[in-house]
């Protein structure tokens, strides 16, 4: 009995000490498709062993983790406080908290991230879609960036619908979303394409494996003022296993493996959509919201449907046009399809607004190029961010 005691003392302990854990985090089911990474899926069973009281569960999952990962920073920490637990030295925990601030911090919000995501349903990561797409594009994949939940999420088309394949931890600007101007730290918030791939012998050290540069600026950020180059989603330097939350000075950053693994097994071509939202939170609709937004897709997509076969200059398949709400911008939408001008193949991209005044939905911008590379270049410069 007595053992059995001391057992569920530690267990409390050890839930007390990585009580950041469990803000807010209730009785979560861990998603299948969360857990893709074999050293992931280490994390979340031993945070969900530390939710059930199941100490030395939790410290053989950290354990492995830390063993096989030398480098991941977060279990190392998260090892090192186990050990301090078992041997009755729960002191040192805080007086290394107290020694390394910022950098144990920036670890625990990393945990507290990750430990959150388990918390989407397939069916609310289903209604996040949703939330951005009208109209799938002739694509093959769309990539969604919630960097509030730090999570990309991967959908690949089947059928004209987008299904999702793959989901990321990821770190974004120090600052946050919403990019304005260069060197603001900050992750930009709307629709991008990835404009090139970029191997391991191409890049500095700091980009890690792999890199897929993004149009940033689009040429709505062009028309709103704001500036800065080079953001790319991309892996990490060899030094370290995983960033913090919001480590990058304005890049969507995954670890090594994860960018690994984007890159050899779904080959994102140029062009594929990426959505950076700074909010995709599900939040249930009352019968009249759910009214008005059906109501606003089906008038949206019929005018432009309608402005489509309008003009003669372009040769249009519907089927290829994509229709994407664009974040961070309160009714608008993202349109881009192929055509052909002079028998050769181009990309147009519109922005279409809701102009309450005039009821009803205007084209407030159109571009058009042979590519999103004709338009950006690839420049290393870190501080062009």
């Amino acid at each position: 009995m007595a053992n059995r005691k001391q057992v569920l003392f530690q267990a409390f302990r050890a839930r007390a000490v990585t009580g950041y854990l469990l803000v807010s985090l209730g009785a979560l089911a861990l998603p299948t498709a969360v857990m893709a990474e074999s050293a992931e899926k280490q994390l979340l069973s031993g945070f969900k062993s530390i939710h059930d009281y199941s100490f030395n569960r939790a410290m053989h999952h950290i354990e492995t983790l830390a063993k096989e990962n030398p480098k991941y920073q977060l279990a190392q920490l998260m090892k090192a406080d186990f050990l301090a637990i078992k041997a009755g030295k729960s002191r040192w925990i805080e007086e290394y908290r107290k020694a390394y601030p910022k950098k144990v911090r920036s670890l625990l919000e990393e945990a507290k991230v990750r430990w959150q995501a388990t918390g989407l349903t397939p069916q609310q990561e289903t209604e996040i879609l949703g939330q951005f797409v009208l109209k799938s594009s002739a694509q093959p994949y769309l990539v969604i960036v919630n960097s509030i939940a730090h999570r990309l999420f991967l959908y690949q088309q089947s059928a004209g619908s987008y299904h999702e394949v793959a989901n990321y931890y990821v770190s974004i600007g120090r600052k946050g979303a919403g990019k304005q101007t260069r060197g603001d730290l900050k992750t930009p918030v709307g629709v991008y394409q990835i404009v090139k791939q970029l191997s391991d012998r191409q890049l500095p050290e700091l980009y890690g494996v792999a890199a897929l540069t993004l149009n940033y600026p689009n040429q709505w950020d062009r028309e709103l003022g704001r500036t800065g180059s080079g953001i790319w989603l991309h892996g990490t330097p060899r030094s370290t296993y995983s960033r913090p939350p919001m480590a990058s000075k304005g890049c969507v950053v995954l670890n090594n493996p994860a960018m690994t693994d984007l890159i050899r097994r779904f080959h994102l071509p140029s062009e594929t959509p990426v959505i950076i939202a700074s909010s995709a939170n599900v939040k249930p609709l009352n019968a009249t919201d759910e009214i008005a937004m059906a109501d606003d897709k089906q008038q949206v997509l019929s005018r432009i449907n309608e402005w489509l076969r309008e003009q003669q200059q372009y040769q249009v398949d519907w089927s290829k046009v994509g229709v994407f709400h664009y974040p961070g911008e309160k009714g608008m939408y993202y349109v881009s399809f192929p055509t052909l001008m002079d028998g050769k193949e181009q990309m147009v991209e519109q922005f279409w607004k809701k102009k309450t005044d005039q009821n009803g939905w205007q084209l407030v911008l159109k571009v058009q190029q042979t590519s999103p590379s004709q338009t950006h270049s690839v420049a290393y410069d870190l501080a062009s961010r």
